[in-house]
């Protein structure tokens, strides 16, 4: 092979190598980068609650509330069987969440008059700089469990998504009388509060108690659909 053959084969491979780690340059830089991780927004998410409950916003609940530590508003660590032995509404919500606000003034007055001797208790699912600074902006004084991460856990051992607000009726014996989703009513809390009265001095089973708090709750929606209508 000639010399003048050699000088240009060689030139057109290195011609091919220097084209080749264009197109790999252009390859990478066209590529779109992976987006950072961002933690989704916990939205009003009602399609994933079982079929026959999400008519009105009900859920077939678990025995019993799941024991999993939280922080409480003054970073102790606390669990629901710290308030065991009296009714419970444990009301599970976020400061974003413009239902869950609308209930705070409802809360505050049940933690203050306490029927049936019932305790509130709210669990925050955000980041605590935020739930302590709506609190304080609310003057919610009933007891707050704050914490993005236990809170999740807490809703998935519960069998729920994070469909805020909901809340978990608990008698004095540590049993789930029934879960509500959704803005609580007055009236629907009375109701509730009234089969729990009863269960917890043995007046009526847990399955009877549970079967008359569907059936008002029921009437009660029905009656302010019509009234909402005309």
């Amino acid at each position: 092979m000639s010399r003048g053959s050699k000088i240009m084969r060689g030139a057109l491979a290195a011609a091919l190598i220097l084209a080749a780690g264009v197109a790999g340059y252009a390859l990478r830089a066209a590529r779109p980068t992976a987006a950072p991780l961002v933690p989704a927004p916990l939205v009003r998410s009602s399609p994933a609650i079982p079929a026959p409950a999400a008519r009105r916003g009900r859920h077939a609940p678990p025995a019993a509330l799941p024991e999993i530590p939280f922080r409480d508003r003054h970073g102790r660590l606390r669990r629901f069987a710290d308030w065991g032995g009296r009714p419970l509404l444990v009301n599970f919500w976020a400061p974003w969440c413009s239902p869950c606000r609308a209930e705070v003034p409802l809360l505050e007055q049940l933690s203050r008059t306490r029927p049936q001797g019932l305790q509130v208790i709210g669990v925050a699912v955000d980041a605590r700089p935020a739930v302590l600074r709506y609190a304080r902006q609310a003057g919610i004084r009933y007891p707050l469990l704050i914490g993005l991460r236990p809170g999740m856990r807490a809703i998935r051992a519960l069998g729920m998504v994070a469909a805020f607000p909901f809340s978990v009726f608990v008698d004095a014996h540590g049993r789930i009388v029934t879960v509500e989703v959704g803005r609580l009513h007055a009236t629907e809390v009375h109701v509730i509060l009234e089969r729990i009265g009863a269960l917890d001095r043995g007046q009526i089973s847990l399955s009877a108690a549970r079967g008359q708090i569907s059936a008002e709750i029921a009437q009660q929606a029905a009656r302010r659909a019509k009234h909402a209508q005309g």
